[in-house]
């Protein structure tokens, strides 16, 4: 079978959107200063990634206000999770082919 690069999903395949979505898979939810911290981005960048996993529905964004303060947080939906999965399972198939 031929590895066929048209499957690779293009907005998790950015360096910086695969680090989120592991990490969001990874927990119930985070914080924005917190994942900012675990992905190792400045604040704008990360807010410019999120919102493009947030507007194709692969995570969720809420934001409150905790003893007067603001709290952002970020939690992976159903829908991200299978991407994220689906892009696993297609780089591993990859690795498989090639070895």
């Amino acid at each position: 079978m031929q590895f066929d690069h048209k499957n690779i999903d293009e907005i998790l395949h950015s360096r910086l959107r695969l680090a989120i979505l592991a990490i969001l898979s990874s927990v119930d939810e985070i914080d924005f200063t917190s994942l900012c911290k675990e992905v190792n981005t400045t604040n704008g960048n990360l807010s410019a990634h999120l919102k493009k996993l947030e507007n194709i529905n692969y995570i969720s964004i809420e934001k409150r206000f905790v003893d007067k303060k603001p709290l952002t947080t970020c939690k992976v939906t159903e829908n991200g999770l299978k991407a994220f999965q689906a892009y696993l399972d297609m780089v591993e198939q990859l690795i498989k082919q090639k070895r």
